[in-house]
């Protein structure tokens, strides 16, 4: 494959790769340039990974998206007629005993976290209600990120008013939620489609597997799925993906990058399928009910199907709790449900079906919380331009993803404009 000099090289077909590609096909400034995006799986989209169980969609990564909060999202899925329903789970069911209170807890300390910039969530909440209360706290919000060292109140805050089921807890209360109705890998798919008609080429199966930034020639060398070795050593380069794969590739990453550092939080996805939708008698549909075990937020979809969503060390014991096999994955399942429900276990049915997905790294930002962070970095001795979600104030969103893609873009035609300008002026220059 040769790769000129008036090609554009983006890596990665997630949200970010896929936005990036098209608002530059779109430009008049790369009309006669060739944009190629190589991509190391063989569908788009990334964390947006929809499958079809029983002739129902079901969201194994990016799974909603609020009006209120997500308003790039929320521009494209209506310009691309995107059928969209309600994301109900916004309502606790079968609330603790904390959540009475925990609004107006937190409401206080909020103005009080610049004083603890650089504290973690969980030594705030002590400095003030305790060591105890602080654990039943955060136990009380259902994400178990919040008691991660490098949660700082700021990132903690950013997480409670940012997720349905614990905006209540916020002055995010009203705000409406949404899904897509044949799950969210639909909005990359038609941008996909798109861009294709814009003339961008798309190259699946190609893994990036090392770069050489430390020079005005930078070198990009992938893989594809017949082990052959394409190298990109001209033209613009885009890497279009999150900062654990940056940090595997030798490049550099962040130091080389970025003033700032990165973390992640592993998340699970369990979803069950069931002849008959038995919650529906203990009055469950459409709510969610925080549990006080690893299944932690369980949810019951109308009368489809439930779900379970878990984070940090619980992704973690059910990434496990597969390992050890089908029959003890579904029975810690029931048994853990049964709590959570405050039920006998011989009250539950067994599902008919089942899917689950544990991400490794299924949600990455920065751990300086910096509402000031460039959503777009450039290598400090190359040309290479890196765009991820991570960078922006919507990490782990899609919003975050299309915000990342559309600034790569921008940051490349400013590129290209400057050139531009300073080729002219040389020229006039030539002819005095």
């Amino acid at each position: 494959m040769t790769v000129r000099e008036n090609t554009i090289s983006i890596i990665g077909a997630g949200i970010s790769g896929i936005i990036c590609a098209l608002t530059l096909a779109k430009s008049n400034e790369c009309k006669k340039k060739t944009i190629r995006v190589y991509e190391h799986k063989n569908r788009v989209g990334g964390r947006a990974h929809a499958i079809k169980v029983n002739d129902l969609y079901v969201d194994l990564g990016a799974g909603r998206f609020s009006s209120g909060l997500h308003h790039n999202v929320k521009e494209q899925v209506k310009s691309l007629n995107l059928a969209y329903e309600k994301f109900p789970f916004t309502q606790l069911k079968r609330p603790q005993a904390l959540h009475k209170s925990l609004k107006s807890i937190l409401k206080n300390l909020k103005p009080l976290c610049d004083e603890h910039a650089h504290d973690s969530f969980e030594e705030f909440l002590t400095i003030y209600v305790g060591r105890n209360q602080a654990r039943e706290m955060i136990n009380a919000l259902g994400y178990d990120s919040l008691s991660l060292p490098n949660i700082t109140p700021h990132i903690a805050f950013d997480i409670i008013e940012k997720h349905p089921e614990i905006q209540g807890f916020s002055e995010n209360a009203g705000y409406e939620w949404f899904n897509l109705k044949e799950g969210f890998s639909a909005l990359p798919e038609k941008l996909y489609e798109q861009a294709l008609a814009h003339g961008v080429e798309f190259h699946f199966g190609h893994e990036l597997t090392s770069i050489e930034a430390d020079t005005e020639s930078p070198v990009l060398k992938l893989k594809n799925e017949k082990q052959q070795e394409v190298t990109i050593n001209e033209g613009e380069m885009i890497l279009t993906f999150p900062p654990t794969a940056m940090k595997k590739l030798d490049s550099g990453f962040p130091q080389d990058w970025s003033n700032y550092t990165y973390g992640s939080i592993p998340l699970f996805k369990g979803f069950f399928f069931y002849d008959a939708p038995w919650w529906q008698d203990m009055d469950l549909a459409d709510h969610v009910v925080i549990a006080n075990n690893p299944i932690r937020k369980l949810y019951f979809k109308d009368n489809k199907y439930v779900f379970f969503y878990t984070d940090s060390d619980y992704a973690n014991f059910w990434r496990d709790a597969t390992l050890k096999g089908e029959a003890h994955y579904l029975q810690t399942v029931k048994e853990l449900m049964a709590e959570a429900l405050k039920c006998h276990v011989s009250q539950l049915p067994d599902p008919s079906n089942h899917v689950h997905k544990h991400w490794v790294h299924g949600v990455e930002f920065s751990q300086e919380s910096c509402p000031n962070h460039p959503k777009t970095l450039s290598h400090k001795k190359s040309h290479i331009i890196s765009a991820s979600d991570a960078y922006t104030s919507h990490c782990g969103w899609m919003e975050g993803g299309i915000m990342a893609g559309t600034s790569a873009a921008n940051t490349l035609l400013e590129r290209l404009k400057q050139r531009q300008v300073k080729a002219q002026k040389e020229c006039e220059l030539a002819h005095v």
